[in-house]
């Protein structure tokens, strides 16, 4: 009979754990997402300064997308708000004559900016390695050489949205295309603008405030937002029918043997997908740069080289070869230079 009330006390003893699990679990992920909604919205206002911060500059909104006459896309307005909003030197890095898809520029549109990524959304990368922005512009705002005045707001800066939460079909954040339709309704499928878990999402406005809005929002208003005027041409909002593919990819980096001696380092950025199976292989160099004493004291005013992208593997490469013709060849003595062939083979072996 003992045993028996034991076993029933135990039980009754479980019963009310679980059921404590289950009554606090849903507040505490509650919890956690009204944090990573918090910081979606902080990140709006980080745009939304650097917007204004560039207006104070130029007396006008960046380009939506800089597309040259000859119908090259080079580079989009996330990328020239990058000097307003944080203050890494990489954008000074960024070669501005060169399309966003240069190899030149590859070492940094290949990273990911927190100030871009929703926190709430898991994919950070496409399936070729650019990192993503969670947020896009407003396509009457932000389009094909666009040139936009405060002034042009008929509206008033308080009526007229500038960017907002994108819900799907995420871009990189150095795409020259980054604007969206707001569409009539929030949480629309993936071309829509919120965010699914929060059912609506933020919109940023040109006077620098963020408001939530729900998937019940009326058509109605957001009609008005959509319409407000500047108005742009079906022309001048074109862009191409592209939808990157992304996921849950990360880049791992490993670094290549190199002789002490050499002035060049060398590594290699590997992204892999969930399963951790190889989607892209890139090899990379810099400079190595030795400070002097007094330079130590004023790293703050030094700009440091970014990587060069020496080459880019894939299933066919003939690595030894189109290694045998980089400045590794000559960075790396000849049995450093064998090791680095077999350690990169192995990578290639894993591609998918």
């Amino acid at each position: 009979m003992m045993a028996w009330q034991r076993w029933i006390t135990v039980g009754i003893i479980l019963c009310i754990l679980l059921l404590v699990f289950a009554l606090v679990m849903p507040a505490i992920q509650q919890t956690r997402e009204d944090a990573r909604r918090t910081i979606s919205k902080y990140n709006l206002k980080q745009i939304g300064l650097a917007l204004q911060n560039y207006n104070d500059a130029y007396r006008c909104l960046p380009p939506g997308g800089i597309i040259r006459s000859d119908n090259i896309a080079m580079n989009g307005w996330l990328t020239m708000i990058m000097p307003f909003i944080d203050a890494s030197p990489d954008y000074n890095a960024i070669d501005l004559n060169e399309s966003w898809e240069s190899p030149i520029n590859v070492s940094i549109f290949e990273s990911t900016r927190s100030y871009f990524l929703n926190p709430s959304v898991v994919d950070h990368y496409t399936a070729t390695g650019y990192g993503l922005t969670h947020y896009l512009g407003n396509l009457n705002l932000f389009y094909q050489n666009s040139f936009i005045q405060f002034d042009q707001m008929q509206n008033g800066a308080a009526h007229t949205w500038m960017s907002g939460e994108v819900a799907g079909n995420y871009q990189p954040w150095s795409y020259p295309f980054n604007w969206r339709a707001l569409g009539a309704k929030l949480c629309d499928g993936p071309n829509s603008y919120g965010c699914l878990p929060w059912s609506g999402g933020h919109l940023l406005f040109a006077d620098g405030s963020v408001s939530f809005f729900s998937n019940k929002t009326s058509s109605e208003i957001l009609k008005r937002f959509a319409e407000a005027p500047p108005v742009a041409t079906k022309e001048q909002i074109e862009a191409p029918s592209k939808i990157f593919q992304t996921g849950l990819y990360h880049w791992s980096s490993i670094n290549l043997q190199t002789n002490p001696q050499s002035k060049s380092m060398c590594f290699t950025n590997v992204l892999r997908n969930e399963s951790g199976a190889a989607l892209v292989i890139r090899v990379f160099a810099y400079e190595k740069y030795e400070l002097t004493e007094e330079e130590r004291k004023n790293t703050r005013s030094l700009e440091f080289s970014h990587p060069d992208l020496l080459l880019q593997i894939d299933s066919t490469t003939d690595i030894p070869k189109a290694l045998g013709s980089t400045t590794l060849s000559k960075a790396a003595t000849p049995e450093q230079f064998q090791a680095n062939v077999k350690t990169l083979e192995t990578i290639q072996g894993q591609l998918e």
